[in-house]
């Protein structure tokens, strides 16, 4: 199975290095998510006023100051420098992010592979199940969980990963249908291996492909629902004072006529993450399937 994934991740690779070649859109797009996964990565270590950046410290004799060579882009309503809780923001979109979409990942190739080599009527219920998630607002689905479990910044994680897994469980049991008919996953199952086994060997390499696909594509629209959660309901965050996007945008709308800055920094940035990480899976998603190439893409 090593070997097989190894391979696939090779795949993916030489797409992205095709793409790379081929795609100017693409160039710009890689260039920005390396900007945010440093600045993710480093914010925390770099942020001129970390104090600020983590809510600690606040300083109202300088609230709503615009930008200038002390706070490059200007401090909120409190005093604290936006730049620094920017920083510390993206740390936490981005790992929240990393982590909804492995999880989801995870479970939805086990989960809809099992459902297609299980029993009928597990399929069947399975089936009806991962439809009946997918019929309902992810974003409200996901903030009622999270409500439900206590509005912490757990709840929300796990609000996510239960709104995202049915899309990764649906796209597996269609591929481990197409498969459960072939020898190879049909002979291990009549010499009485396990299912699990035969989902670990035989069926996941076999999928794991296009799945990595969907999750590449998919990651700008993780990091917009979770902003989009926090905006709209504050859920997951236990007070004003922790750096979150989402929060940062709906608490400098009553600022945004005497203070635009407040609004317009995080507003950009969550727009350039959505952005880039959506060109970013599209093109891959365009590049393994050449027939779904949208000819606007073209263009750039």
């Amino acid at each position: 199975m090593n070997s097989h994934i190894y391979a696939v991740l090779k795949d993916i690779g030489l797409m992205i290095k095709r793409t790379w070649r081929k795609r100017l859109a693409f160039r710009l797009a890689c260039l920005l998510i390396a900007i945010v996964v440093v600045l993710a990565v480093l914010g925390p270590h770099i942020a001129p006023y970390p104090r600020q950046g983590m809510g600690i410290e606040i300083d109202r004799s300088k609230a709503l100051r615009p930008p200038s060579f002390d706070h490059l882009l200007g401090t909120d309503s409190l005093g604290r420098d936006i730049l620094s809780r920017i920083l510390f923001a993206l740390n936490r979109a981005i790992t929240t992010c990393v982590i909804v979409i492995a999880v989801s990942l995870i479970l939805g190739i086990f989960i809809g592979s099992y459902a297609a080599i299980g029993s009928r009527i597990l399929e069947v219920l399975i089936s009806y199940l991962i439809e009946l998630f997918l019929a309902l607002p992810s974003v409200l689905l996901a903030a009622l969980l999270s409500i439900l479990m206590g509005g912490t910044y757990e709840s929300i994680l796990i609000a996510l990963i239960i709104t995202w897994f049915p899309w990764y469980a649906r796209i597996a049991y269609l591929q481990a249908r197409s498969l459960r008919e072939l020898d190879f996953v049909r002979i291990p199952m009549y010499y009485g291996l396990s299912k699990w086994y035969v989902i670990q060997k035989h069926i996941a390499p076999n999928i794991v492909a296009p799945m990595l696909i969907e999750a590449l594509s998919d990651t700008g629209s993780v990091v917009l629902e979770i902003s989009t959660i926090t905006f709209l309901f504050g859920i997951g965050i236990k007070s004003i004072e922790e750096p979150d996007l989402g929060m940062m945008i709906a608490y400098s709308l009553r600022d945004i006529t005497t203070a635009p800055w407040t609004f317009v920094a995080p507003a950009v940035i969550l727009a350039l993450i959505a952005i880039s990480f959506t060109l970013f899976g599209e093109m891959i998603y365009e590049e393994y399937h050449p027939v779904l190439k949208k000819r606007w893409w073209l263009w750039f």
